[in-house]
């Protein structure tokens, strides 16, 4: 486990940066989930949009896009992995499991999965260097993109904001 970043931080060269974000707003509505797959220069090799099923709270939802991301890491042969993500609970919630017990069955699957790979560390991210997944997640709920995708290269409406980043202007 990494300090806070508050501005993107790329992985060392050989490794990808996931960054991950779930949009939940209550247990009665869908949730946004996104990640964006980076690397060393800051360019995007994936990116993803999912609509995930009610979820009871927050951690749950980011949780579950925790498990897609590295399922979705897994089968894209990816090997030496960083995941970001600005919800501190979850961060804890991976690196000390016996303090969750709520969430027992969830962080067994991610266990699991994070077995798939050589590494795995986690980030704690600021919502700023976390922006852009924020903004691709926040996109399923506020503009009705239910429709779940995998891509390569950045989205073209958050280019200028993923050139920003990788450039550390």
């Amino acid at each position: 486990l990494l300090g806070e970043n508050r501005r993107w931080d790329p992985p060392l060269i050989g490794t990808v940066k996931c960054n991950i974000h779930s949009n939940w707003r209550n247990a009665k509505l869908q949730s946004g989930g996104a990640f964006m797959i980076r690397d060393h220069r800051g360019d995007v090799l994936h990116h993803a949009r999912e609509a995930f099923t009610f979820s009871p709270d927050r951690l749950t939802s980011e949780l579950r896009c925790l498990e897609w991301a590295l399922q979705s890491m897994k089968d894209l042969g990816y090997q030496d992995v960083v995941v970001g993500s600005d919800l501190h609970d979850l961060i804890s919630a991976v690196m000390r499991q016996v303090n969750w017990p709520r969430y027992r069955a969830i962080l067994s699957r991610v266990s699991t999965l994070c077995l798939s790979f050589p590494s795995v560390a986690f980030e704690s991210e600021s919502a700023s260097s976390n922006g852009i997944a924020r903004e691709i997640a926040k996109s399923v709920l506020r503009d009705g993109r239910f429709q779940s995708y995998l891509a390569m290269v950045g989205p073209a409406w958050l280019h200028q904001q993923i050139f920003r980043e990788a450039n550390l202007i």
